[in-house]
């Protein structure tokens, strides 16, 4: 937001400057180099930020890839001061925080920092639904995939997903709607329609055998790509039973 500001100001401030000591005689005059000047302004800083955050994502993939993440909740927080220098900086860097946060079984601290976050990618609202799924919280669920529709509406995870959670909580009709809404957007996707087929059906969702691990980051049925880890309690969200309303796994 500084970095708009500020291109804005120096761009206002060269074209006044050219109108008040005449090199240009009017206002529409000034409006062009104001613009150029306004222009420069906004990609120096835009590239000054990006060198500044570029270190502090890399050094928190780092602590990923080493298993640190707290260490790499700390510096995407870190990040987080330059986020007033960027229009969209802040919602993206809390959209991993959230999500490192779902990982961690930190429902209550995920949906603050999911909440803030960025509305695209849809997996924002997508990380933010699964949290107050597990919190069994329906009507949250429901807005959070909502809010998703416009940046997810291509994509038949997205919607594979919000039928899972649906069908998940014994909302089988409402599944339904939205697997045809999803159709809409895409017609004749097999997925999709082996969905439906599988509501109609009593049967449970295919999901995991269709996307793998880009299913099994949202850790809602226990298919976590976890690497023979053993699975966290808090990960391992429900035990899908068409028809009825499911209650927690038993602890093993």
């Amino acid at each position: 937001m500084w970095t708009l500001l500020i291109s804005v100001g120096c761009g206002a401030l060269v074209g006044g400057t050219l109108r008040a000591v005449g090199l240009v005689h009017s206002f529409a005059g000034a409006l062009l180099p104001g613009f150029l000047i306004a222009l420069v302004s906004a990609i120096f800083l835009f590239r000054r930020v990006s060198l500044l955050i570029g270190p502090v994502v890399e050094k928190a993939q780092g602590h990923l890839q080493g298993g640190r993440r707290e260490l790499a909740l700390s510096s995407l927080r870190d990040g987080l001061r330059l986020g007033r220098w960027h229009p969209l900086l802040e919602g993206q860097l809390r959209t991993q925080i959230g999500a490192l946060l779902y990982d961690q079984g930190d429902l209550d601290d995920a949906i603050v920092e999911l909440s803030r976050a960025s509305k695209t990618p849809w997996e924002s609202r997508a990380f933010l639904a699964c949290a107050y799924f597990k919190k069994r919280d329906e009507a949250g669920m429901t807005k959070a995939l909502e809010e998703g529709v416009k940046a997810g509406e291509k994509d038949d995870l997205f919607w594979s997903l919000y039928a899972w959670c649906l069908n998940a909580v014994g909302k089988k009709d409402e599944a339904l709607k939205v697997l045809k809404r999803g159709l809409d957007k895409l017609p004749n996707n097999q997925r999709l329609l082996n969905h439906v087929e599988s509501i109609g059906e009593g049967k449970k969702l295919k999901v995991a055998q269709y996307y793998g691990d880009k299913w099994a980051r949202f850790s809602l049925d226990g298919s976590v790509a976890t690497g023979g880890m053993k699975i966290p309690k808090a990960m391992r969200g429900y035990a899908q039973r068409p028809g009825f309303r499911n209650k927690p796994q038993r602890k093993r």
